[in-house]
C-alpha cells in the first residue's frame, strides 16, 4: 500500500496538483487551495509546529507518512518534507489509502 499512496504523490506532482516543501505548502494553505497536507514521520520538530499550526488554523487534514526520504523520492526532488495536495480527486484518492492522520482527518481516523 505504502508504495501505491507514494505513487499517487507522484502523479499528482507531474500533473501539477501538488505543492512540495513546507513554505509552498503553508502557502497552499493560505490561499485556500490545500487539501490535505502530507508530513514525513522523520520531519523536524520546528517545521512540525509550524505545519501543525497551519493543519489546525486551516482546518487541513493532516496525514504522517514515511520518511523525507521516501517522500522527497516519490515527488523526484530532494529532501522535501511535506508536500500539500491541492485537489479534490487526489484528496479523496489518498484517503483510500491506511494514513495515521493527526489533525483534522475528516474521515474518522483522525488520531486524537
Amino acid at each position: 500500500m505504502t508504495d501505491r499512496f507514494l505513487g499517487l504523490l507522484g502523479l499528482a506532482m507531474r500533473a501539477g496538483k501538488l505543492s512540495a516543501g513546507a513554505y509552498s505548502a503553508v502557502r497552499s494553505a493560505e490561499e485556500g487551495s490545500a487539501r490535505l497536507m502530507v508530513a514525513a514521520e522523520d520531519i523536524g520538530a520546528a517545521n512540525r509546529r509550524r505545519i501543525e499550526a497551519v493543519c489546525r488554523e486551516y482546518k487541513i487534514p493532516l496525514a504522517f507518512h514515511s520518511t523525507t526520504a521516501e517522500l522527497s523520492r516519490s515527488i523526484g526532488k530532494k529532501n522535501v518534507p511535506v508536500v500539500c495536495v491541492c485537489d479534490d480527486s487526489f484528496a479523496a484518492a489518498a484517503k483510500k489509502y491506511d494514513l495515521k492522520y493527526d489533525l483534522n482527518g475528516k474521515d474518522g481516523s483522525a488520531n486524537e
